[in-house]
């Protein structure tokens, strides 16, 4: 299985999601929030905003923009080593969609969190500059980027 690097969303995206004019507090009573800036449940709602981010990194027709929910204030952000999925993705359905180095959708799989190691085999496998997107299956929202570690 290639070996993996799981990333949250970078500081300077979760801050400018936290700044936008449409970011929004979150609604009291509808968490756990899984937030992205940490890639890990918030229970208090006061904590997290509800915002839109682009998670493309380059141009694609596939490109769109996706709600998160992210922490009101700078977080420590997201430590775990590699290859270690989040708990926060482990009890979830996920559509996990993989990418070129052109970012060309070259496969997909719904898959419950605890399979997505399984996923990411099938996925990844040795195709230069690959990687998923990794979204909740339910609301279509982006979790988070998955590269095959260097």
């Amino acid at each position: 299985m290639p070996s993996f690097t799981i990333h949250a969303l970078p500081e300077d995206v979760a801050d400018e999601a936290r700044r936008s004019p449409g970011a929004v507090p979150a609604v009291a009573g509808d968490g756990p929030y899984p937030v992205r800036c940490c890639l890990r449940d918030a229970d208090d709602a006061s904590d997290v905003v509800l915002a839109s981010i682009m998670p493309f990194q380059g141009e694609s027709p596939y490109a769109a923009a996706s709600p998160v929910y992210v922490h009101a204030e700078r977080c420590e952000g997201h430590t775990a080593d590699r290859d270690e999925v989040p708990e926060m993705l482990r009890d979830r359905i996920l559509s996990v969609r993989a990418y070129d180095g052109s970012h060309m959708l070259t496969g997909t799989e719904v898959v419950r969190g605890i399979g997505l190691e399984s996923a990411l085999n099938r996925l990844l496998g040795d195709a230069p500059g690959a990687y998923v997107h990794v979204h909740f299956a339910g609301p279509g929202c982006f979790a988070c980027r998955i590269d095959r570690a260097a």
